[in-house]
């Protein structure tokens, strides 16, 4: 075989290795947002039980000092594990929830709680995940996705337990530990709430005042842990008074996570 014929062989196999180590990483950043997608699916398992600490333990990151949970409801942005327990599982736990389950036990007074369980029955959150769009560092390091999530709610108001629907957004980053995907930096934003049997436009217009008021008062509560931080995401609920923008701010292609924004 002459040097030619030697030199076109090694260039097909050149050539082909790359092929494959192009389809290798499609193959690998295919993987990463499956699993991407699974850590968002069960966030949103856990928080319909409201196991938010077994959420914290199984698919948050625990080695990343800047893990933060922001929620642009009330503009409170909470940095670290500890700052994120104390908001996100205790006090949602021993004010929030246990407030509803003395408010449901008015309403049905013949059913008893059970002692083991520190849900209130009649409590309910059910959100699902839609549209996502979910961008994988080059380094394989980090990522970055957007949700828009659907769901519905049911909890005592006015005397009586009330469904709402309820839709939310999410910008969530992800870093990987231990060679698993973990929520690093989580942003949720309302987009509307609603009674099940009202427009979004009317409860808006109705109950705008209302639930500002009911956001003061909620955050007066004994337990509700100040946030750590300023908010770094821009988010406006609905308005039939406000232009829909794009909120939270689309991931874009990056190779590593120094050169993109952080949610």
């Amino acid at each position: 075989m002459g040097d030619r014929g030697l030199e076109e062989k090694v260039a097909l196999v050149e050539e082909r290795l790359a092929s494959l180590e192009k389809e290798n990483k499609l193959l690998r950043k295919a993987k990463d947002v499956h699993e991407i997608q699974n850590v968002m699916s069960l966030h949103e398992y856990y928080h319909a039980a409201i196991k938010h600490q077994e959420e914290l333990d199984a698919i948050w990151a625990q080695k990343a000092e800047d893990v933060a949970f922001e929620e642009a409801l009330f503009q409170a942005r909470f940095v670290g594990l500890e700052a994120i327990q104390k908001y996100y599982v205790q006090f949602m736990r021993n004010t929030l929830f246990k407030s509803a389950l003395e408010l449901t036990k008015t309403f049905f007074p013949q059913l008893k709680d059970d002692p083991e369980d520190e849900l209130p029955f009649g409590l309910s959150y059910m959100h699902t995940l839609t549209t996502p769009v979910i961008e994988v560092a080059e380094d394989g390091e980090t990522a970055k996705g957007v949700w828009i999530s659907p769901g519905h709610i049911t909890m005592p108001t006015m005397g009586k337990l009330q469904a709402y629907w309820h839709w939310d957004r999410y910008g969530v980053d992800f870093i990987k530990e231990d060679g698993k995907w973990k929520i690093w930096h989580f942003f949720v934003g309302r987009e509307f709430t609603s009674p099940y049997e009202k427009s979004w436009v009317d409860s808006t217009l109705d109950n705008e005042e209302a639930y500002e008021l009911a956001l003061g008062i909620f955050k007066e509560w004994p337990g509700f842990t100040e946030p750590h931080a300023a908010p770094l995401n821009s988010f406006e609920s609905y308005s039939p008074y406000k232009v829909s923008r794009l909120e939270p701010r689309l991931p874009e292609p990056y190779r590593t996570f120094s050169e993109t924004f952080s949610y």
